[in-house]
C-alpha cells in the first residue's frame, strides 16, 4: 500500500480516532509469526534475550490472557514487523508528529473462552515520558471477529478527557464496566474485524478493549505503541 495517507483518511482518523487497513501485510509472513509465538511463550528466544516483561507461565489457566512485552528483543522476525518503516510513517502522519519512537510492544494471546480486556485509554499509561501521548498499531496474527475477541473501539471517544488507568486490566465478560458512564454511552462501538493481514491504528486517547474469546481457537496479536520521536524519560517515573 502507499506510505502516504489521503486527506480523507487523515480527516477520518481525526474525527473517529481509528483507521483500519485491509491486507496491509502478507498473510504468510504473519502466519510465520503465529508459529513463533508458541516458542516465545515457551521461553524459547531465538536471540537469547528474554522480553522485558513476561505475564504468563505454563501453570496458569488457558483462560487467562498471555502477554509478553518487548518481544522485538527476543526474535528478529518480530523485530522486522515491530520496527516496520511503513507503520512508523503512517503513525507519524496520523498524529501530525515529525517522527516516532517505539514505546513498547505487546504480544497478546487469548485462548478459547478466555480473555476480556477492560475498555481503557492507552494515554492513561504514558506518564513515564515527556509527551504523555501514544498511537497504537494492532496486528492480528489470526483472523479476528466479534466472536473471537477482536478489538472494539468507541468511535470518537478520543475527544473525551483522559481517564485514570484502570485497576484491573483483564476483566472477562465485564470488560465494558469502565465505559458504562453517561458520557461514554453515546459513542458507537466499532469492531476491528478482518482476515490475517488486516491492521488497525488507534489514537492513544480512544476507549478500546475486547470481549471474551467465544470461539474454539486462540486469538494472537502483536500490539505496537509508538510515541513522538522527541519523547524523553521523566525522572520521577
Amino acid at each position: 500500500m502507499k506510505k502516504t495517507l489521503s486527506d480523507e483518511q487523515k480527516i477520518f482518523f481525526k474525527k473517529k480516532g481509528y483507521l483500519i487497513f485491509k491486507n496491509f501485510f502478507n498473510s504468510e509472513k504473519l502466519k510465520k509469526l503465529k508459529k513463533i509465538s508458541s516458542d516465545l511463550f515457551n521461553k524459547n528466544y531465538s536471540t537469547g534475550i528474554a522480553p522485558d516483561r513476561i505475564k504468563w507461565n505454563s501453570s496458569m489457566s488457558n483462560k487467562i490472557p498471555r502477554q509478553l512485552c518487548n518481544v522485538w528483543k527476543a526474535d528478529k522476525n518480530f523485530m522486522k514487523i515491530i520496527t516496520d518503516k511503513k507503520i512508523a510513517k503512517l503513525a507519524s502522519q496520523l498524529m501530525g508528529w515529525k517522527g516516532v519512537r517505539l514505546g513498547q510492544d505487546s504480544l497478546i494471546w487469548i485462548g478459547a473462552k478466555g480473555g476480556g480486556i477492560t475498555m481503557h485509554q492507552d494515554d492513561s499509561y504514558q506518564d513515564w515520558h515527556s509527551s504523555n501521548k501514544t498511537i497504537t498499531c494492532s496486528i492480528p496474527l489470526t483472523d479476528v471477529n466479534k466472536n473471537n475477541s477482536a478489538l472494539q473501539f468507541l468511535e470518537g471517544s478520543h475527544l473525551n478527557k483522559r481517564s485514570k488507568p484502570v485497576r484491573k486490566f483483564f476483566s472477562g465478560n465485564k470488560f465494558e464496566h469502565t465505559v458504562k458512564k453517561d458520557n461514554l454511552k453515546k459513542f458507537k462501538k466499532i469492531i476491528a474485524e478482518g482476515k490475517v493481514g488486516v491492521i488497525s491504528f488507534h489514537h492513544g486517547n480512544l476507549w478500546h478493549g475486547s470481549n471474551v474469546n467465544n470461539s474454539s481457537r486462540k486469538r494472537i496479536s502483536i500490539v505496537i505503541h509508538l510515541i513522538p520521536k522527541n519523547s524523553k524519560f521523566k525522572k520521577k517515573n
